[in-house]
């Protein structure tokens, strides 16, 4: 049976497992920022796919990135998903 600091670590690294990506390591930090915050909603969002796209125009906006950048980051770490 796990305690509650072990199950506290198991969310933690669940929420934050894309931040350990090649794909995220790539990106500049304004576009780092913008997948953090689409994650972010994500969690928080009962429909995430319904509102996906809202929410990479909302960070676009948000931190000044193109959303053709953000759409690219995401098909690609779908690709690298879809691989392995």
């Amino acid at each position: 049976m796990k305690n509650l600091n072990q199950l506290k670590e198991d969310l933690i690294t669940e929420r934050n497992d894309y931040k350990r990506t090649r794909q995220y390591n790539k990106l500049s930090p304004r576009l780092k920022r913008a997948v953090d915050m689409i994650f972010r909603n994500a969690d928080d969002d009962a429909d995430v796919i319904a509102d996906f796209e809202l929410n990479i125009k909302k960070a676009a906006e948000k931190f000044n990135v193109k959303i053709k950048d953000l759409m690219k980051y995401f098909d690609k770490e779908t690709l690298t998903i879809l691989r392995r």
